[in-house]
């Protein structure tokens, strides 16, 4: 099967970090001739590939990847960015007659792109630098009254306290772009331009806590910790400071926390991000779950790979 027999199709793949997506997503688009475009807000960051586990050079030199390692860490990153570049190398893909292979953990880069937001109409520079120093200078609450006076129904549904949220909300009441509650409603919607194939890989919870740890440490004796130190020597963006371990590593050549700390931090903080993903992945419309109990990676491409080519009958 080719891009030219599927037309517009695109197929994503998600699932919860450590869950094998590159893996999988490898040998459906060595099978089915496609590309991978890399929905992870992390692994666009050069000069992190341990931290972030890109796809190893064999892999990439087998199968086109795509936003991958093309961002400095000095550049900040976001979903808005995300979609006018995945657009792009979509449209490309298809024109090629390969078959787009969305992949990754970040929810909302692929929500967004197969959603067709196209984050017109934010808030301005200067409006959202009143809310800023309007949270800076008064306050959480005073800030969430200010929503609760625009906009009810967002200050009932968003969590007030988280800064980041309660700063977007604002915007967006203020602003003329959509109100939170239609952009998550258009989130969450199955409508797109594409005709869409979504594939989530669920792992059992204790084998995927277990290949967390297994990752967590494999990063150690793979140089993480040299990595981020020869990252600390220039700037690193707002964005690629998040980066899972980031900032438990920075620690760690800080002097803040021992190794084994930082190590059990990290594995930690993993684990929650695994749990907020499976969260996205039961609300994601029209996705078929793969699960993982006793299937390898290459039984779960196989899956896949019967899946499309039954629509198709190929």
């Amino acid at each position: 099967m080719t891009g030219k027999a599927a037309g517009a199709a695109v197929v994503a793949i998600f699932g919860p970090t450590a869950a094998g997506k590159s893996r999988v997503a490898a040998a459906v688009a060595g099978e089915l001739g496609g590309e991978v475009i890399s929905a992870d807000s992390m692994q666009v960051y050069r000069g992190l590939p341990v931290l972030t586990d890109q796809p190893s050079g064999e892999v990439i030199g087998e199968v086109p990847h795509h936003l991958v390692a093309t961002v400095s860490l000095i550049e900040e990153y976001s979903a808005a960015r995300f979609v006018l570049e995945a657009a792009e190398v979509l449209s490309e893909v298809i024109k090629r007659g390969n078959l787009p292979l969305l992949v990754g953990g970040t929810g909302l880069y692929i929500r967004a792109l197969l959603g067709g937001f196209s984050f017109a109409g934010r808030a301005d520079a200067s409006a959202r630098q009143r809310w800023q120093e309007l949270i800076a200078s008064e306050g959480m609450e005073a800030a969430a009254s200010e929503l609760e006076g625009l906009d009810q129904q967002a200050a009932a549904t968003i969590d007030v306290k988280n800064p980041r949220r309660l700063l977007r909300a604002l915007e967006a009441a203020t602003g003329p772009g959509p109100s939170v509650a239609d952009e998550r409603s258009r989130l969450w919607s199955p409508k797109s331009k594409y005709r869409v194939h979504s594939f989530g890989l669920d792992p059992p919870r204790e084998e995927l806590y277990r290949i967390i740890d297994k990752r967590v440490d494999a990063m150690f004796s793979g140089g993480v910790v040299e990595e981020v130190r020869e990252a600390l020597k220039g700037e690193v963006s707002r964005t690629a400071c998040q980066a899972i371990g980031f900032k438990e590593i920075q620690c760690y050549l800080e002097g803040e926390l021992t190794l084994d700390e930082a190590r059990a931090a990290i594995r930690q903080k993993s684990r929650r991000y695994a749990k907020r993903q499976l969260t996205w992945m039961r609300k994601m419309p029209d996705i078929v779950r793969i699960g993982m109990a006793g299937r390898d990676y290459a039984a779960a491409a196989t899956s896949i790979i019967e899946q499309i080519q039954a629509v198709y009958a190929v």
